[in-house]
């Protein structure tokens, strides 16, 4: 983030004081970084408007720079994501007693169509599969990371941040936003990949070691997203990311009947509202059923 001179009660000072309690309490790296990036642009915009100070920052400032961000050539949950930072860092504000109104009360918070994009078919799961053959420990690792992404739901960074003695638990802890915890399973064929994998691994990592290992060593969070990148490259399905395993790990479950509560719990959603959103990719499976089972069916074979 870009330094600024500190002055008391100056707003680049409260911004900073913030960034530094979200990486105290635990927040991943990308996080700080997505909080700093977001606050940076405000106070670039807040400066051109002659506000430099927490006292100044109004609901009015708020207001003028969502829409000048909404006016960008941006998609809307972009907008959605400065909302929130700024509004976090002000109720932050607030139990620090440094401001003492919820401006927000009076900032609306911008609305987003909810789409939630299409799950792999079946057809595309084997393609992504074929894409990983081969006895190389390299392929090795990119089934078992395939599998792993699917049979889970994870996200990208509870992947990367599995260790090898967690795939050894009958049940695996995932950690996720927030530093939050929940609980995941592999399937034996899963199992099984992953301990090949780790057998023709050069670097025999074990214990609390991390699980996924390149050319150079440990991944990184982007080495994992690379090599996701590179498999959907060689299936002919670009662009390949962890998220589209995780909307199919949803919607291939419920259409093998899962409960929507279960279905939360495992995705670790905070929200039963937001594991709903996956039951729109199952509007093609019930326009068929209706189809097929409705009973003016029955009534036009008489």
């Amino acid at each position: 983030m870009k330094t600024y001179a500190l002055h008391k009660n100056e707003l680049a000072q409260t911004v900073n004081l913030y960034l530094e309690a979200v990486a105290v309490r635990g927040s991943s790296p990308r996080t700080v970084e997505n909080y700093s990036d977001v606050l940076r642009q405000f106070l670039f915009f807040a400066e051109q408007q002659g506000v430099t100070t927490l006292d100044a920052v109004t609901a009015e400032v708020v207001n003028r720079y969502l829409l000048s961000v909404k006016e960008r050539p941006t998609a809307l949950h972009t907008v959605r994501k400065h909302y929130a930072t700024l509004r976090g860092f002000w109720h932050w504000a607030l139990k620090q007693a440094l401001v003492d109104v919820d401006i927000f009360s009076r900032v609306e918070k911008p609305k987003v169509d909810t789409k939630i994009k299409p799950a792999l078919s079946m057809e595309q799961i084997e393609r992504i599969l074929r894409a990983c053959d081969g006895k190389d420990w390299l392929r090795l690792r990119d089934r078992a990371l395939v599998l792993v992404l699917l049979d889970t739901g994870a996200r990208a960074q509870e992947v990367h941040r599995l260790t090898v003695a967690d795939v050894y638990r009958d049940a695996i802890i995932l950690r996720g936003k927030g530093a939050k915890e929940r609980v995941a399973f592999l399937s034996p064929e899963t199992k099984v990949a992953v301990n090949r994998y780790l057998r023709a691994c050069p670097y025999k990592p074990s214990g609390e070691q991390p699980l996924w290992y390149g050319r150079y060593g440990a991944l990184t969070w982007n080495g994992v997203l690379e090599v996701v990148e590179k498999i959907g490259e060689r299936a002919g399905i670009t662009p390949l990311g962890c998220h589209i395993f995780r909307r199919s790990f949803a919607t291939w479950s419920l259409r093998a009947g899962i409960d929507l509560h279960r279905l939360q719990l495992l995705m670790g959603h905070s929200s039963p509202a937001v594991t709903q959103q996956y039951l729109h990719l199952l509007q093609d499976d019930l326009r068929q059923a209706h189809a097929k089972h409705s009973p003016l069916k029955l009534l036009r074979k008489k």
